[in-house]
């Protein structure tokens, strides 16, 4: 029974670090799973979606009696109809939701989360009007006046998500002010350090890491004196809607100060420690917004090592203004697939005229011009460069992350980049040719999701062939954001599960009886589509005797068979020989001849043998004819 004692307990499961797991059991009527999850609304404000049941869109022609089964998959049976005449329900979950997802789409038209959707959300931080790049309305911000709509769309994506409290962040800088009150709920603490007694007592190699590292000064005090640090972890998380200075794109999440850049600069190797320490600490997220020296290799290395535990590594092009497809900049210019190389546009979406760019190298823009965020004294201030654009791209890929943290590196990083915001000073200078949008990516935006379109080419619609018949499907799948998905397409038949996979493939499997063949295609934000096809497959006809049917020596141990062929539809011919011996017939042997045929010679030995023929069409047969005997 759901009871306003088990609230906490959901509460601390609902924000629980990357699985946002829930662990309790809906009760049979779904009103109470229903009235259960408004509670929880109220207990936790930042829930952010209903973690008592999911929706699910059957498939058009799905029996009561197969929807049941379904809904016994992942819960009690309970269930509230949605939209009959689309078939969608409420369906109540005694596991996690995203596990519920994963068991049940393979059956249904697509599950998904019920999301809590809220009034349109502005945070109460009193400067928060200043944070043109997070939400752009004209104004002018310190005496640049802007262009409404020039920003990464926050308020919109924060209307449904605002992070989760345990999602790591590595800030890997020139440290962080750790007690900054905009950032100080934020800041991680090692649960596997006791603070204060000299041990390594996570076995990390790092001795009281409790709020990360100084890999500049070798030691666990990695507090920020410059402020550029402070600065970039402000816009990656500082706390949202604490009526406390400025927000971050993350209002909650660990921010882990990692310092290895000094005063004036710091070292290749103390970069590759501070990369090490997120694998080996299961970082997803890193902001760096840091460059210089040519390439090196261990740096690279590490960077490539990072994705062995899905790590994004989220870095600066650079402020020199210049190509990078001429003039290469690290570590943004480093060729792996878990980089996200970040530009700086103003508030008017101009690149800014510091930043360097590149069709290729660079991957996407984001606000960089002018950006206000905490600094070191507890302070606020204004500073411009790729620095400054970058954490709005890190705290978007986090964001992105702990909404769905089943999904890969490769996932996040192209959720990024393929739901940008089309900006034309971009269109040739960066690789996506946009910036950021926040809202998309979250799938909040209008339009900023949508389900991919499938098509299925081949067969035609209510098809009818005969068991053992080969068969070929054809389709494609097509999404607004994610582009072209046929590849990843997967078939199913309601009677026999997956058959395929992919734009198209061929199968003599499917058993007798009607299947509704299934094609369906999964985007990056979880959303589904999918096309149907009705095949029928039958036993093919029972071919009619062959007549006449007779046997002669043709030589010594060669038997000559002859009959008349009277079917119009056998697929061959098979024969039974047996041999005599004594009173009985022994080593019985069958032989298949093509179809059409009317003759054919048999060795068999030397003794008395017996034939017999039938006509054979895949599983069916005709009768078989008399015997007939001949002395070889």
């Amino acid at each position: 029974m759901f009871t306003r004692q088990t609230l906490p307990v959901v509460a601390s499961l609902v924000l629980a670090a990357s699985t946002q797991a829930e662990s309790f059991h809906a009760e049979p009527v779904a009103l109470d799973a229903h009235r259960y999850a408004a509670r929880a609304i109220e207990a936790v404000p930042q829930l952010a979606y209903n973690p008592t049941a999911v929706l699910v869109r059957f498939e058009e022609g799905a029996t009561e009696v197969y929807k049941q089964t379904i809904r016994s998959m992942v819960g009690d049976g309970g269930f509230r109809v949605v939209e009959s005449d689309l078939g969608i329900e409420l369906v109540n979950v005694k596991i996690s939701v995203h596990k519920a997802i994963e068991v049940l789409s393979p059956w249904v038209q697509y599950a998904e989360r019920d999301w809590v959707v809220r009034k349109s959300l502005t945070p109460n931080d009193p400067n928060f009007a200043l944070l043109w790049g997070m939400n752009n309305t004209g104004q002018t911000v310190n005496a640049d006046p802007g262009v409404a709509g020039a920003d990464i769309n926050a308020p919109e994506a924060w209307n449904t998500y605002t992070g989760d409290a345990n999602f790591k962040i590595a800030i890997i800088d020139t440290g962080t002010q750790y007690t900054h009150p905009d950032l100080a709920a934020n800041i991680w603490t090692n649960p596997g350090e006791i603070a204060g007694n000299g041990l390594d007592d996570d076995l990390n190699g790092y001795v009281d890491d409790v709020r990360g590292w100084d890999f500049f000064s070798i030691d666990n005090n990695p507090d920020d004196t410059d402020g550029h640090g402070t600065h970039t972890a402000g816009t990656v998380g500082a706390v949202g809607n604490n009526g406390v200075g400025v927000t971050g794109v993350n209002w909650n999440c660990k921010l882990i100060p990692l310092r290895f850049l000094g005063p004036t600069g710091g070292f290749t190797s103390d970069a590759v420690l501070a990369v090490n320490y997120c694998r080996t600490n299961n970082i997803k997220v890193s902001n760096n917004s840091w460059g210089g020296g040519g390439f090196t290799q261990s740096l690279f290395d590490a960077i490539n090592n990072s994705k062995t535990v899905g790590h994004l590594f989220v870095a600066a092009a650079g402020n020199s203004n210049i190509n990078m497809e001429v003039s290469q900049q690290y570590p943004g210019g480093y060729n792996l697939d878990n980089i996200i190389c970040v530009a700086s546009t103003t508030n008017d979406d101009l690149r800014s005229s510091f930043s360097n760019y590149g069709s290729v190298s660079v991957d996407i823009g984001a606000p960089g011009s002018t950006i206000l965020s905490t600094y070191i004294g507890s302070a606020y201030a204004y500073l411009s460069g790729t620095s400054m654009a970058c954490p709005h791209v890190a705290g978007g890929a986090a964001l992105v992350y702990a909404q769905n943290p089943a999904w890969t590196y490769t996932q996040v990083r192209d959720r990024i980049l393929t739901t940008r915001r089309a900006v034309a000073s971009l269109a040739t200078t960066v690789a996506t040719g946009g910036v950021m949008d926040l809202a998309a990516a979250i799938g909040t935006a209008p339009g900023g999701n949508t389900a991919p379109t499938v098509t299925i080419t081949a067969p035609v619609a209510n098809q009818t062939i005969t068991t053992g018949s080969a068969i070929t499907f054809a389709g494609t799948a097509n999404d607004v954001q994610d582009g072209v998905l046929t590849a990843s397409l997967v078939w199913t038949s309601s009677l026999i599960g997956q058959i395929g996979t992919g734009a198209t493939f061929t199968t003599t499997a499917l058993t007798v009886g009607t299947h509704t063949v299934t094609a369906r295609a999964t985007d990056l934000g979880g959303l589904q589509g999918s096309a149907t096809r009705t095949i029928t497959v039958q036993n093919p006809a029972v071919p009619v005797a062959p007549s006449n049917f007779a046997a002669a020596r043709l030589s010594a141990g060669v038997a000559r068979l002859t009959w008349r062929d009277r079917s119009t539809n056998e697929t061959g011919f098979e024969i039974e020989r047996q041999q005599q011996s004594g009173t009985t017939w022994i080593n019985t042997t069958y032989t298949l001849t093509a179809a059409n045929a009317t003759a054919t010679n048999i060795t068999a030995g030397v003794g008395v043998f017996r034939f017999r023929i039938r006509a054979r069409n895949g599983s069916a047969a005709s009768a078989w004819s008399a015997y007939r005997t001949v002395t070889l």
